[in-house]
């Protein structure tokens, strides 16, 4: 395994070349099945397009939970017996990748809600605006996980971190890229400091923005990454890899 390294490759051919046990965190942002193959009607402006991105476009429920099992069968595989593996999710993937993880016999260890007050507006004004995104945090093992309190105490301004995190989306100069389903450098930034150690490996099977890449660089961990589209790779994860080295 050759770290500190993006691989243009889907992440489970990646997994499979991997030995048992070989990483201490995996940070998951896997697709969350909402793309639209057609827009919308919104509420005073005719037709809306939503995300519309191939790779997050799944045929069924039955379709979405066969794509995850998959992926997270080969996680638990290369998941060192006392790692953690922290997944993102919206209020309706969240809930199918925690009955996954359950299949997998991992064990549960806390959910983290972001609340971002900046959230656009609900165009179609039949449902409230959505205006959280959630981290579900799952161990190997029952006993012995890594969870660096006072670190993130630290990160928190002395207080001790809570799991409910307020933190605005939009992004900042240095950080913007226009991955449609990019996340802030703040929570990438916590998750890696509290569930890893220095020159622990962490692995990032959806790179997507390099987000989750960058925090490791900046705190010391040891990294390596897939990610299916080379656009992403290009424009995006490799420009902020140099800026953070």
């Amino acid at each position: 395994m050759e770290l500190n390294r993006i691989y243009h490759m889907d992440c489970n051919e990646y997994m499979k070349t991997l030995p048992d046990a070989c990483v201490s965190l995996i940070i998951a942002d896997p697709p969350y099945g909402i793309s639209k193959q057609k827009p919308f009607l919104g509420h005073s402006r005719g037709d809306i397009r939503g995300l519309e991105e191939k790779w997050d476009i799944f045929s069924s429920d039955e379709d979405y939970h066969r794509f995850t099992m998959e992926w997270l069968n080969h996680a638990v595989r290369i998941l060192d017996k006392n790692g953690s593996i922290i997944v993102w999710g919206n209020y309706s993937s969240i809930f199918k990748v925690q009955s996954c993880l359950e299949e997998t016999g991992m064990y549960f260890r806390g959910l983290i809600t972001w609340v971002k007050r900046d959230a656009p507006p609900n165009v179609t004004c039949r449902t409230y605006a959505v205006s959280t995104e959630y981290a579900i945090w799952y161990c190997k093992s029952d006993k012995g996980w890594i969870f660096n309190h006072d670190e993130l105490k630290l990160l928190n301004g002395g207080k001790q971190m809570r799991d409910f995190w307020d933190i605005p989306r939009s992004m900042t100069k240095q950080e913007y890229t226009t991955h449609k389903t990019q996340k802030k450098y703040e929570t990438a930034e916590r998750i890696v400091v509290g569930h890893s150690r220095k020159e622990d490996v962490v692995y990032i099977p959806f790179a997507g923005s390099g987000t989750e890449i960058e925090a490791c660089i900046r705190n010391g961990r040891k990294w390596v990454a897939t990610e299916k589209e080379k656009r992403y790779i290009d424009e995006f994860i490799l420009p902020r890899i140099q800026a953070a080295n």
